[in-house]
C-alpha cells in the first residue's frame, strides 16, 4: 500500500477559525467595467463563527507546535502508516480541547484499526453501497450533520461545526479531523441505557444494531491484536 502523503497548502490557502479564504476572482461593476479582487482573507458571518472550513482545518494543524508524537502501533496485517500518527493525535487532543468527550480509554491506535477496516489505508476508497469516503469512510450524512445543516426537517448539531466537501473527505487530513468529530458526536448520541464505553462508540459509528455490533467486534479484536 502507497505511503498516505500530507501536502501543506500554501499559507495565503489557510486561515484562523472564524475567517475564510476569499479566493482571487474577477468582478463586474455596475458600470460594466471588469475588474480584479485579490485573493484574501473575510470573516466569517455572524452564525458561522465557530464554522470549521477545509483552510481552518488545514490551519489548525500546521501552524500547530511542533511536538515529536508518540509512535502508534501499525495495525496487525497492514503496513505501519505512522504518517498519520500525528494527525489522529492532534486531532483527538484538539476536539477534546473544544470540550467534546470521548469514552474512557479511548485510545488513538482505535483510530488506526477503523482506518483499516474501513478503507485499508486507501485515501480514495469510495463505498459502492453509500456515500462514505476516504481513511474513514466518512458518509454524506455525517457531513450534513456536522455543517449544522437541518435533515429530516431537524438539525442534529450547533456547535463545532465542520463544513467541507466531498472532494475534501479525499485529503487524509481533512477526513480524519471529520471522522473524530463524527465519533464525538456518535458517542455523544449513545442511546441512554447502554453504557458509555469505546464498544457502543464504535457500534454507533457503524450502525447501531446487529450489523453495527458485529463491526465494533471486529474493530476491537483487530485492536487487541495490534497492541
Amino acid at each position: 500500500m502507497a505511503k498516505i502523503t500530507l501536502t501543506k497548502p500554501n499559507e495565503d490557502e489557510m486561515c484562523a477559525v472564524g475567517f475564510h479564504v476569499v479566493r482571487g476572482h474577477e468582478r463586474i461593476c455596475h458600470s460594466g467595467t471588469r475588474t480584479w479582487v485579490d485573493a484574501h482573507l473575510a470573516k466569517n458571518p455572524g452564525g458561522k463563527k465557530s464554522m470549521h472550513l477545509k483552510e481552518n482545518l488545514f490551519y489548525l494543524y500546521w501552524s500547530r507546535k511542533i511536538t515529536p508524537s508518540v509512535p502508534i502501533n501499525s495495525i496487525k496485517g497492514f503496513p505501519a502508516h505512522h504518517e498519520v500518527d500525528a494527525l489522529i493525535q492532534f486531532w483527538i487532543a484538539y476536539w477534546q480541547d473544544q470540550g467534546l468527550k470521548f469514552p474512557d480509554g479511548f485510545d488513538p491506535l482505535i483510530v488506526k484499526v477503523i482506518m483499516a477496516v474501513e478503507s485499508s489505508f486507501n485515501v480514495m476508497a469510495a463505498s459502492k453501497q453509500s456515500t462514505a469516503v476516504g481513511l474513514m469512510q466518512v458518509t454524506g450524512t455525517a457531513r450534513i450533520d456536522l455543517s449544522g445543516r437541518k435533515r429530516d426537517g431537524f438539525r442534529y448539531i450547533r456547535n463545532q461545526l465542520i463544513s467541507v466537501s466531498h472532494t475534501d473527505l479525499q485529503d487524509p487530513l481533512i477526513n480524519i479531523a471529520v471522522a473524530i468529530r463524527w465519533l464525538a458526536v456518535k458517542f455523544a448520541a449513545i442511546p441512554k441505557g447502554n453504557d458509555r464505553t469505546v464498544f457502543n462508540m464504535l457500534k454507533a459509528y457503524n450502525d447501531w444494531g446487529p450489523a453495527g455490533e458485529a463491526y465494533a467486534k471486529r474493530v476491537l479484536q483487530l485492536y487487541e491484536r495490534s497492541k
